[in-house]
């Protein structure tokens, strides 16, 4: 990135509506969600992504 000071941003106010600034705004707000809940529980998150992997459209001539 673009070296964005993310706790720079604003969260009281509405999310921009322009973009990058809109999606800048959004990680802000989920790194304090992910932070808070943190401390609340005294740990790191952690998560687990599980994908079957991408479907291949085979295209078949007859």
């Amino acid at each position: 990135m673009n070296n964005i000071d993310f706790d720079a941003i604003d969260l009281t106010k509405e999310a921009p509506v322009t973009e990058p600034e809109r999606q800048y705004y959004y990680i802000a707000k989920a790194r304090k969600y992910v932070s808070e809940k943190a401390q609340e529980i005294g740990r790191d998150l952690t998560f687990c992504v599980t994908t079957f992997g991408c479907q291949m459209t085979s295209v078949v001539e007859v």
